[in-house]
């Protein structure tokens, strides 16, 4: 994939968005400021995680990838200035579903969180909330 300039810091990439990191492809979740929430992207795992949504044969054949690759709705923070914007966005249908499964994967975080003992080293609340991905 050819790469583009980052983008801006006032620039709006938009939610579905594909960026490229030193992780690899990721998609905007979304922007708050200079931050961005993202989720990774996996070509073909061999294990799958309960928050893994298949990419639609759409999302696939415009990202270049291989069957079976699947987004992954674990978000993460990342500075806008450390992606690479690419010139492809994830389908309304699979952003819809990103949404979605990234609320529940935060609830159920939360939840296991709240139920685990304090030396478990998941004690601590996560900095991500619900806001983000409504």
């Amino acid at each position: 994939m050819a790469h583009m300039p980052s983008s801006p810091a006032g620039q709006p990439l938009g939610r579905g968005r594909i960026v490229l990191t030193r992780r690899g492809l990721c998609t905007v979740l979304a922007e708050e400021g200079n931050s961005l929430v993202l989720c990774p992207i996996h070509e073909a795992p061999a294990l799958t995680h309960r928050a893994d949504i298949p990419l639609t044969w759409r999302d696939e054949l415009i990202l270049g990838l291989k069957q079976n690759a699947v987004v992954r709705a674990i978000p993460f923070l990342k500075q806008r200035q450390a992606v690479t914007p690419q010139p492809a966005s994830l389908s309304a249908f699979t952003l819809t579903q990103l949404r979605l499964r990234t609320h529940r994967e935060l609830q159920v975080n939360a939840l296991e969180s709240d139920r685990l003992p304090f030396f478990s080293g998941r004690h601590a609340r996560n900095r991500l909330h619900a806001t983000h991905v409504s």
